[in-house]
Protein backbone atom coordinates (compact mmCIF):
# COMPACT_ATOMS: atom_id res chain seq x y z
CA UNK A 1 0.00 0.00 0.00
CA UNK A 2 2.94 2.12 0.89
CA UNK A 3 4.14 1.73 -2.81
CA UNK A 4 0.96 3.25 -4.19
CA UNK A 5 0.86 6.40 -1.74
CA UNK A 6 3.31 8.47 -3.57
CA UNK A 7 2.12 7.39 -7.52
CA UNK A 8 -1.56 7.62 -6.21
CA UNK A 9 -1.03 11.07 -4.99
CA UNK A 10 0.95 12.24 -7.78
CA UNK A 11 -1.58 11.05 -10.43
CA UNK A 12 -4.30 13.23 -8.79
CA UNK A 13 -2.01 16.54 -8.22
CA UNK A 14 -1.46 15.97 -11.80
CA UNK A 15 -4.86 15.87 -13.35
CA UNK A 16 -5.53 18.72 -11.25
CA UNK A 17 -2.99 20.98 -12.38
CA UNK A 18 -3.87 19.91 -16.19
CA UNK A 19 -7.47 20.74 -15.23
CA UNK A 20 -6.73 24.36 -13.87
CA UNK A 21 -4.22 24.98 -16.60
CA UNK A 22 -6.97 24.40 -19.16
CA UNK A 23 -9.37 26.36 -17.26
CA UNK A 24 -7.03 29.14 -17.34
CA UNK A 25 -6.37 28.76 -20.69
CA UNK A 26 -10.22 29.47 -21.20
CA UNK A 27 -10.58 32.17 -19.02
CA UNK A 28 -7.42 33.79 -21.48
CA UNK A 29 -9.65 33.06 -24.44
CA UNK A 30 -7.09 30.51 -25.64
CA UNK A 31 -10.02 27.74 -25.75
CA UNK A 32 -13.95 28.18 -25.87
CA UNK A 33 -15.60 27.37 -22.86
CA UNK A 34 -18.81 25.38 -22.39
CA UNK A 35 -22.30 27.14 -22.20
CA UNK A 36 -21.06 30.31 -22.80
CA UNK A 37 -19.34 30.36 -19.03
CA UNK A 38 -15.96 31.94 -19.46
CA UNK A 39 -14.05 29.31 -17.60
CA UNK A 40 -15.20 25.32 -16.88
CA UNK A 41 -12.44 23.39 -17.62
CA UNK A 42 -14.09 20.05 -18.94
CA UNK A 43 -17.01 20.45 -17.23
CA UNK A 44 -20.31 22.23 -17.90
CA UNK A 45 -20.17 24.75 -15.60
CA UNK A 46 -17.86 26.40 -12.98
CA UNK A 47 -19.13 25.04 -10.11
CA UNK A 48 -18.01 21.30 -11.21
CA UNK A 49 -14.64 22.63 -12.26
CA UNK A 50 -14.25 23.89 -8.57
CA UNK A 51 -15.57 21.22 -6.57
CA UNK A 52 -13.08 18.46 -8.25
CA UNK A 53 -9.84 20.95 -8.38
CA UNK A 54 -11.07 21.00 -4.08
CA UNK A 55 -11.28 17.71 -3.55
CA UNK A 56 -8.16 17.10 -5.35
CA UNK A 57 -6.47 19.69 -4.06
CA UNK A 58 -5.50 18.24 -0.26
CA UNK A 59 -3.19 15.63 -2.13
CA UNK A 60 -0.56 18.46 -2.75
CA UNK A 61 0.29 18.17 0.84
CA UNK A 62 1.70 15.10 0.49
CA UNK A 63 4.68 16.64 -1.00
CA UNK A 64 5.28 19.23 1.25
CA UNK A 65 6.86 16.92 3.83
CA UNK A 66 9.77 15.75 0.99
CA UNK A 67 13.00 16.87 1.74
CA UNK A 68 13.75 17.93 -1.27
CA UNK A 69 13.81 21.72 -1.60
CA UNK A 70 12.40 21.38 -5.35
CA UNK A 71 9.83 19.35 -4.62
CA UNK A 72 8.45 21.27 -2.39
CA UNK A 73 8.18 24.03 -4.48
CA UNK A 74 6.80 22.54 -7.45
CA UNK A 75 4.42 21.61 -5.71
CA UNK A 76 3.29 24.65 -4.17
CA UNK A 77 3.40 25.76 -7.42
CA UNK A 78 0.69 23.62 -8.36
CA UNK A 79 -1.35 24.65 -5.64
CA UNK A 80 -1.15 28.25 -6.58
CA UNK A 81 -2.36 26.89 -9.87
CA UNK A 82 -5.27 25.52 -8.19
CA UNK A 83 -5.83 28.79 -5.73
CA UNK A 84 -5.92 30.95 -9.47
CA UNK A 85 -8.02 28.64 -10.98
CA UNK A 86 -10.85 27.96 -8.71
CA UNK A 87 -10.60 31.97 -8.04
CA UNK A 88 -11.25 32.85 -11.76
CA UNK A 89 -13.94 30.35 -11.87
CA UNK A 90 -15.95 32.58 -9.75
CA UNK A 91 -17.23 30.05 -7.39
CA UNK A 92 -17.90 30.89 -4.34
CA UNK A 93 -18.35 27.65 -2.89
CA UNK A 94 -14.96 27.08 -4.45
CA UNK A 95 -13.21 29.66 -2.70
CA UNK A 96 -14.92 28.99 0.38
CA UNK A 97 -14.07 25.43 0.18
CA UNK A 98 -10.37 26.15 -0.94
CA UNK A 99 -9.72 28.38 2.02
CA UNK A 100 -10.88 25.90 4.80
CA UNK A 101 -8.69 23.18 2.97
CA UNK A 102 -5.93 25.52 2.82
CA UNK A 103 -6.13 26.32 6.69
CA UNK A 104 -6.94 22.61 7.64
CA UNK A 105 -3.70 21.53 5.78
CA UNK A 106 -1.26 24.44 6.75
CA UNK A 107 -2.14 24.01 10.46
CA UNK A 108 -1.21 20.88 10.41
CA UNK A 109 1.55 20.81 8.47
CA UNK A 110 3.05 23.61 11.05
CA UNK A 111 1.97 22.39 14.11
CA UNK A 112 0.37 25.93 14.57
CA UNK A 113 -1.29 25.97 18.12
CA UNK A 114 -4.81 26.42 18.89
CA UNK A 115 -4.51 30.46 19.56
CA UNK A 116 -3.15 30.86 16.57
CA UNK A 117 -5.52 29.21 14.99
CA UNK A 118 -8.57 30.82 16.16
CA UNK A 119 -6.85 34.04 15.07
CA UNK A 120 -6.34 33.09 11.85
CA UNK A 121 -9.86 31.72 11.73
CA UNK A 122 -10.87 35.20 12.59
CA UNK A 123 -8.59 36.66 10.02
CA UNK A 124 -9.86 34.84 7.18
CA UNK A 125 -13.40 35.31 8.09
CA UNK A 126 -13.54 38.89 6.98
CA UNK A 127 -12.97 37.95 3.26
CA UNK A 128 -15.21 34.81 3.51
CA UNK A 129 -18.34 36.47 4.61
CA UNK A 130 -17.56 38.78 1.71
CA UNK A 131 -18.01 36.41 -0.58
CA UNK A 132 -21.84 36.68 0.21
CA UNK A 133 -21.84 40.11 -1.84
CA UNK A 134 -19.68 39.19 -4.54
CA UNK A 135 -22.93 38.07 -6.39
CA UNK A 136 -25.60 38.90 -3.67
CA UNK A 137 -28.47 38.54 -6.21
CA UNK A 138 -27.23 34.48 -6.96
CA UNK A 139 -27.06 34.17 -2.97
CA UNK A 140 -30.26 35.25 -2.61
CA UNK A 141 -32.06 33.30 -5.22
CA UNK A 142 -30.56 30.11 -3.44
CA UNK A 143 -32.14 31.58 -0.03
CA UNK A 144 -35.45 31.39 -2.13
CA UNK A 145 -34.86 28.04 -3.59
CA UNK A 146 -34.10 26.93 0.41
CA UNK A 147 -37.02 28.32 1.72
CA UNK A 148 -39.49 26.67 -0.96
CA UNK A 149 -37.41 23.48 -0.31
CA UNK A 150 -38.49 24.06 3.65
CA UNK A 151 -41.89 23.78 2.64
CA UNK A 152 -41.36 20.65 0.40
CA UNK A 153 -39.66 19.11 3.87
CA UNK A 154 -42.83 20.27 5.70
CA UNK A 155 -45.01 18.49 3.93
CA UNK A 156 -43.03 14.84 3.65
CA UNK A 157 -40.60 15.26 6.49
CA UNK A 158 -40.20 11.59 7.48
CA UNK A 159 -39.73 9.42 3.86
CA UNK A 160 -39.39 12.38 1.17
CA UNK A 161 -40.24 12.37 -1.92
CA UNK A 162 -38.28 9.82 -4.07
CA UNK A 163 -35.30 8.99 -5.70
CA UNK A 164 -35.40 12.53 -8.28
CA UNK A 165 -38.20 13.70 -5.96
CA UNK A 166 -36.94 17.10 -6.15
CA UNK A 167 -36.82 17.82 -9.79
CA UNK A 168 -40.18 16.12 -9.96
CA UNK A 169 -42.04 18.55 -7.50
CA UNK A 170 -39.43 21.76 -6.36
CA UNK A 171 -40.91 23.98 -9.27
CA UNK A 172 -44.34 23.43 -8.70
CA UNK A 173 -43.57 24.76 -5.08
CA UNK A 174 -42.04 27.71 -6.09
CA UNK A 175 -44.85 28.75 -8.53
CA UNK A 176 -47.26 28.16 -5.07
CA UNK A 177 -44.71 30.94 -3.61
CA UNK A 178 -45.32 32.93 -6.25
CA UNK A 179 -49.55 32.57 -6.46
CA UNK A 180 -49.31 33.58 -2.15
CA UNK A 181 -46.52 36.60 -2.52
CA UNK A 182 -46.89 37.67 -6.48
CA UNK A 183 -45.68 41.11 -4.92
CA UNK A 184 -42.17 39.20 -3.44
CA UNK A 185 -39.03 41.47 -4.60
CA UNK A 186 -37.35 37.73 -5.22
CA UNK A 187 -39.51 36.96 -8.11
CA UNK A 188 -36.93 39.27 -10.09
CA UNK A 189 -34.34 35.91 -8.87
CA UNK A 190 -36.52 33.16 -8.96
CA UNK A 191 -35.31 31.01 -11.95
CA UNK A 192 -35.86 27.46 -13.99
CA UNK A 193 -34.46 25.30 -10.57
CA UNK A 194 -33.65 21.54 -10.97
CA UNK A 195 -31.21 21.49 -7.75
CA UNK A 196 -31.19 23.26 -4.48
CA UNK A 197 -27.96 23.87 -4.69
CA UNK A 198 -27.13 22.34 -1.22
CA UNK A 199 -26.72 18.11 -1.04
CA UNK A 200 -27.83 17.96 2.35
CA UNK A 201 -31.50 19.75 1.44
CA UNK A 202 -31.68 17.46 -0.97
CA UNK A 203 -30.71 14.31 0.79
CA UNK A 204 -33.84 15.78 3.21
CA UNK A 205 -36.57 16.32 0.16
CA UNK A 206 -35.64 13.59 -1.31
CA UNK A 207 -35.43 10.65 1.41
CA UNK A 208 -36.87 12.63 4.44
CA UNK A 209 -35.63 12.35 8.07
CA UNK A 210 -34.70 8.44 7.58
CA UNK A 211 -32.16 8.95 4.58
CA UNK A 212 -31.03 11.88 6.56
CA UNK A 213 -30.33 9.46 9.56
CA UNK A 214 -28.89 6.53 7.46
CA UNK A 215 -26.49 9.37 6.08
CA UNK A 216 -25.64 10.19 9.77
CA UNK A 217 -24.95 6.82 11.13
CA UNK A 218 -22.71 6.22 8.28
CA UNK A 219 -20.74 9.88 8.96
CA UNK A 220 -20.33 8.45 12.82
CA UNK A 221 -19.42 5.33 11.71
CA UNK A 222 -16.29 7.20 9.67
CA UNK A 223 -15.78 9.77 12.50
CA UNK A 224 -15.06 7.06 14.77
CA UNK A 225 -13.53 4.55 12.72
CA UNK A 226 -10.77 7.98 11.80
CA UNK A 227 -10.43 8.71 15.95
CA UNK A 228 -9.99 4.74 16.75
CA UNK A 229 -7.04 4.69 14.20
CA UNK A 230 -3.89 5.32 16.29
CA UNK A 231 -1.85 5.05 13.76
CA UNK A 232 -2.83 7.73 10.97
CA UNK A 233 -0.37 8.53 8.28
CA UNK A 234 -0.49 11.38 6.25
CA UNK A 235 -2.47 9.78 3.71
CA UNK A 236 -4.79 9.70 6.64
CA UNK A 237 -4.92 12.99 7.19
CA UNK A 238 -5.41 14.42 3.22
CA UNK A 239 -8.37 11.16 3.05
CA UNK A 240 -9.93 13.57 6.11
CA UNK A 241 -9.65 17.32 4.21
CA UNK A 242 -10.73 15.68 1.23
CA UNK A 243 -14.06 14.39 2.43
CA UNK A 244 -13.76 17.95 4.25
CA UNK A 245 -13.75 19.44 1.19
CA UNK A 246 -16.84 17.78 -0.23
CA UNK A 247 -18.64 18.41 2.74
CA UNK A 248 -18.61 22.32 2.43
CA UNK A 249 -18.91 22.45 -1.04
CA UNK A 250 -21.89 20.57 -0.72
CA UNK A 251 -23.42 23.12 1.15
CA UNK A 252 -23.52 25.77 -1.63
CA UNK A 253 -23.49 23.55 -4.83
CA UNK A 254 -23.81 19.80 -5.71
CA UNK A 255 -20.49 18.51 -6.19
CA UNK A 256 -21.87 15.11 -5.66
CA UNK A 257 -23.20 15.36 -9.58
CA UNK A 258 -19.72 14.96 -10.74
CA UNK A 259 -18.13 11.23 -10.88
CA UNK A 260 -14.75 12.60 -10.03
CA UNK A 261 -16.19 13.87 -6.87
CA UNK A 262 -17.53 10.70 -6.26
CA UNK A 263 -14.61 8.59 -7.01
CA UNK A 264 -12.01 10.84 -4.51
CA UNK A 265 -14.87 10.73 -1.58
CA UNK A 266 -14.97 6.63 -2.05
CA UNK A 267 -11.13 6.66 -2.36
CA UNK A 268 -10.91 9.10 0.73
CA UNK A 269 -13.53 6.67 2.97
CA UNK A 270 -11.81 3.72 2.31
CA UNK A 271 -8.10 5.43 3.00
CA UNK A 272 -9.74 6.02 6.66
CA UNK A 273 -11.63 2.84 6.85
CA UNK A 274 -8.85 0.42 5.72
CA UNK A 275 -5.54 1.92 6.58
CA UNK A 276 -3.38 1.93 10.21
CA UNK A 277 -4.69 0.19 12.98
CA UNK A 278 -8.20 -0.31 11.95
CA UNK A 279 -7.44 -3.97 11.67
CA UNK A 280 -11.25 -5.05 12.27
CA UNK A 281 -12.13 -3.96 9.05
CA UNK A 282 -9.49 -5.87 6.98
CA UNK A 283 -11.43 -9.17 6.83
CA UNK A 284 -14.86 -6.81 5.58
CA UNK A 285 -12.29 -6.31 2.23
CA UNK A 286 -13.07 -10.02 1.17
CA UNK A 287 -16.65 -9.25 1.53
CA UNK A 288 -16.73 -6.24 0.10
CA UNK A 289 -14.56 -7.74 -3.12
CA UNK A 290 -16.74 -11.05 -3.93
CA UNK A 291 -20.31 -8.51 -3.92
CA UNK A 292 -18.13 -6.32 -6.25
CA UNK A 293 -17.20 -8.79 -8.69
CA UNK A 294 -21.22 -10.22 -8.27
CA UNK A 295 -22.55 -6.82 -8.80
CA UNK A 296 -20.23 -5.62 -11.25
CA UNK A 297 -22.01 -7.98 -14.61
CA UNK A 298 -25.14 -6.84 -14.21
CA UNK A 299 -23.98 -3.12 -13.40
CA UNK A 300 -21.76 -3.23 -16.44
CA UNK A 301 -24.79 -4.64 -18.66
CA UNK A 302 -27.24 -2.07 -17.78
CA UNK A 303 -24.76 0.91 -18.11
CA UNK A 304 -24.23 -0.38 -21.29
CA UNK A 305 -27.77 -0.57 -22.44
CA UNK A 306 -28.34 2.33 -21.17
CA UNK A 307 -25.48 3.88 -23.04
CA UNK A 308 -26.39 2.62 -25.96
CA UNK A 309 -29.94 3.93 -25.87
CA UNK A 310 -28.31 7.52 -25.01
CA UNK A 311 -26.16 7.27 -27.80
CA UNK A 312 -29.08 6.22 -30.40
CA UNK A 313 -30.94 8.65 -28.79
CA UNK A 314 -28.34 11.83 -29.67
CA UNK A 315 -27.92 10.42 -33.27
CA UNK A 316 -32.25 10.56 -33.59
CA UNK A 317 -32.32 13.90 -32.03
CA UNK A 318 -29.09 15.31 -34.87
CA UNK A 319 -31.14 13.96 -37.57
CA UNK A 320 -34.44 15.12 -36.20
CA UNK A 321 -32.71 18.64 -35.82
CA UNK A 322 -31.97 18.66 -39.48
CA UNK A 323 -35.17 18.42 -40.83
CA UNK A 324 -36.46 14.61 -40.54
CA UNK A 325 -38.40 14.69 -37.39
CA UNK A 326 -41.51 12.61 -38.97
CA UNK A 327 -39.25 9.94 -40.28
CA UNK A 328 -37.99 9.74 -36.77
CA UNK A 329 -40.45 9.58 -34.64
CA UNK A 330 -40.93 5.45 -35.01
CA UNK A 331 -36.73 5.86 -33.73
CA UNK A 332 -38.38 7.88 -31.09
CA UNK A 333 -40.55 4.93 -30.34
CA UNK A 334 -38.54 2.47 -30.16
CA UNK A 335 -36.39 4.52 -27.68
CA UNK A 336 -39.12 4.93 -25.48
CA UNK A 337 -38.77 1.44 -23.79
CA UNK A 338 -35.25 2.21 -22.40
CA UNK A 339 -35.61 6.01 -21.91
CA UNK A 340 -39.05 6.06 -20.31
CA UNK A 341 -37.78 7.21 -16.55
CA UNK A 342 -35.14 9.69 -18.50
CA UNK A 343 -36.79 13.05 -17.94
CA UNK A 344 -34.98 14.83 -20.56
CA UNK A 345 -35.75 12.01 -23.52
CA UNK A 346 -39.65 12.59 -22.16
CA UNK A 347 -39.26 16.35 -22.93
CA UNK A 348 -37.35 15.76 -26.44
CA UNK A 349 -39.91 13.69 -27.29
CA UNK A 350 -42.80 14.94 -26.33
CA UNK A 351 -41.54 18.43 -28.22
CA UNK A 352 -40.51 16.39 -31.53
CA UNK A 353 -44.57 15.02 -31.66
CA UNK A 354 -45.34 18.98 -31.05
CA UNK A 355 -43.46 19.89 -33.72
CA UNK A 356 -44.81 16.84 -36.42
CA UNK A 357 -48.34 18.09 -35.34
CA UNK A 358 -49.20 15.21 -33.00
CA UNK A 359 -50.92 16.92 -30.68
CA UNK A 360 -52.01 14.59 -28.36
CA UNK A 361 -49.42 12.57 -28.39
CA UNK A 362 -47.20 15.18 -27.49
CA UNK A 363 -49.65 15.85 -24.59
CA UNK A 364 -49.53 11.90 -23.23
CA UNK A 365 -45.74 11.99 -23.28
CA UNK A 366 -45.21 15.44 -21.36
CA UNK A 367 -47.96 14.37 -18.85
CA UNK A 368 -45.33 11.28 -18.13
CA UNK A 369 -42.35 13.56 -18.19
CA UNK A 370 -44.33 16.03 -15.38
CA UNK A 371 -44.49 13.25 -13.15
CA UNK A 372 -40.71 13.03 -12.99
CA UNK A 373 -39.69 16.75 -13.97
CA UNK A 374 -42.02 20.07 -12.63
CA UNK A 375 -40.32 22.38 -14.87
CA UNK A 376 -41.19 25.90 -16.88
CA UNK A 377 -40.49 24.79 -20.58
CA UNK A 378 -42.16 21.90 -20.48
CA UNK A 379 -45.46 23.93 -18.88
CA UNK A 380 -45.04 26.22 -22.15
CA UNK A 381 -44.67 23.08 -24.15
CA UNK A 382 -48.01 21.63 -22.77
CA UNK A 383 -49.56 24.77 -23.44
CA UNK A 384 -48.49 24.91 -26.89
CA UNK A 385 -49.90 21.53 -27.64
CA UNK A 386 -53.64 22.23 -25.52
CA UNK A 387 -54.10 25.68 -27.54
CA UNK A 388 -53.41 23.46 -30.90
CA UNK A 389 -56.12 21.14 -29.96
CA UNK A 390 -58.34 24.41 -28.61
CA UNK A 391 -58.74 23.33 -24.88
CA UNK A 392 -58.47 26.62 -24.01
CA UNK A 393 -59.01 26.77 -20.32
CA UNK A 394 -56.04 23.78 -19.96
CA UNK A 395 -53.89 26.05 -22.37
CA UNK A 396 -54.11 28.95 -20.09
CA UNK A 397 -53.89 26.92 -16.64
CA UNK A 398 -50.28 25.76 -18.29
CA UNK A 399 -49.23 29.24 -18.89
CA UNK A 400 -50.27 30.96 -15.76
CA UNK A 401 -48.29 27.76 -14.09
CA UNK A 402 -45.01 28.64 -16.64
CA UNK A 403 -45.90 32.48 -15.10
CA UNK A 404 -45.98 32.02 -11.51
CA UNK A 405 -42.89 29.64 -11.89
CA UNK A 406 -40.68 32.27 -13.21
CA UNK A 407 -42.38 35.44 -12.90
CA UNK A 408 -39.48 37.12 -14.53
CA UNK A 409 -39.91 35.46 -17.60
CA UNK A 410 -42.04 37.39 -20.53
CA UNK A 411 -42.93 34.42 -22.69
CA UNK A 412 -45.65 32.93 -20.80
CA UNK A 413 -47.95 36.29 -19.96
CA UNK A 414 -47.20 37.06 -23.97
CA UNK A 415 -48.70 33.67 -24.84
CA UNK A 416 -51.58 34.12 -22.43
CA UNK A 417 -52.06 37.28 -23.95
CA UNK A 418 -52.11 35.63 -27.04
CA UNK A 419 -54.59 33.18 -25.99
CA UNK A 420 -57.00 35.54 -24.47
CA UNK A 421 -56.53 37.58 -28.08
CA UNK A 422 -57.99 34.22 -30.00
CA UNK A 423 -61.02 33.49 -27.98
CA UNK A 424 -61.57 37.29 -27.83
CA UNK A 425 -61.31 38.06 -24.55
CA UNK A 426 -60.42 41.68 -24.18
CA UNK A 427 -60.74 42.25 -20.38
CA UNK A 428 -58.35 39.60 -20.06
CA UNK A 429 -56.24 41.29 -22.39
CA UNK A 430 -56.40 44.69 -21.18
CA UNK A 431 -55.38 42.83 -17.42
CA UNK A 432 -52.23 40.40 -19.10
CA UNK A 433 -51.28 43.86 -21.34
CA UNK A 434 -50.84 46.32 -18.52
CA UNK A 435 -48.88 43.17 -16.52
CA UNK A 436 -46.76 43.23 -19.07
CA UNK A 437 -45.94 46.60 -19.79
CA UNK A 438 -45.68 47.05 -16.31
CA UNK A 439 -43.48 44.52 -15.56
CA UNK A 440 -39.76 45.67 -14.87
CA UNK A 441 -37.01 43.96 -16.54
CA UNK A 442 -33.93 42.13 -15.25
CA UNK A 443 -32.12 41.16 -18.84
CA UNK A 444 -33.28 43.78 -21.60
CA UNK A 445 -33.43 41.76 -24.85
CA UNK A 446 -35.11 42.90 -28.32
CA UNK A 447 -37.15 39.51 -27.59
CA UNK A 448 -38.34 41.53 -24.15
CA UNK A 449 -38.66 44.78 -26.48
CA UNK A 450 -40.92 43.33 -28.98
CA UNK A 451 -43.16 42.11 -26.71
CA UNK A 452 -43.47 45.29 -24.78
CA UNK A 453 -44.05 46.64 -28.09
CA UNK A 454 -46.27 45.01 -29.85
CA UNK A 455 -48.66 44.14 -26.51
CA UNK A 456 -49.13 48.22 -26.22
CA UNK A 457 -49.61 48.46 -30.03
CA UNK A 458 -52.27 46.09 -30.13
CA UNK A 459 -54.16 47.37 -26.43
CA UNK A 460 -54.27 50.57 -27.94
CA UNK A 461 -56.40 49.64 -30.64
CA UNK A 462 -59.07 47.79 -28.44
Amino acid sequence: MNNLVLPFCLIITTLCVVQALYGIAQYMRLFPAFGGHRITGSFDNPAGFAACLCTGFPFFFRFLTKKEKWIRSVFIGGMMIIGLAVLLSGSRAGMLTWVIVCFAGFSHLFRISAKHKIIVGIFLAIPVTGLYFVKKDSADGRLLIWRCSWEMIKDKPVTGYGIGGFKAEYMNYQAKYFEEYPNSKQAMLADNVNRPFNEYIELLVNYGLVGFLLFTLLLFYLIRAYKRNSGKTPLTHIACWCLTAVAVFAFFSYPLRYPFVWVMGLLSCSIILFQGNNRRFLFKKVYISILILLLMPMVCLKSYNRLSAEIRWCAVAHRSLAGQTKQMLPEYQLLYSELQNNELFLYNYAAELNFAQCYKESLSVAHECERLWADYDLQILMADSYLQIKDYAAAEHYYWKAATMCPVRFVPLYKLFQLYETIGDKENMRKTAKTIIDKPVKVMSPIVNQIKNEVKRKTDCL
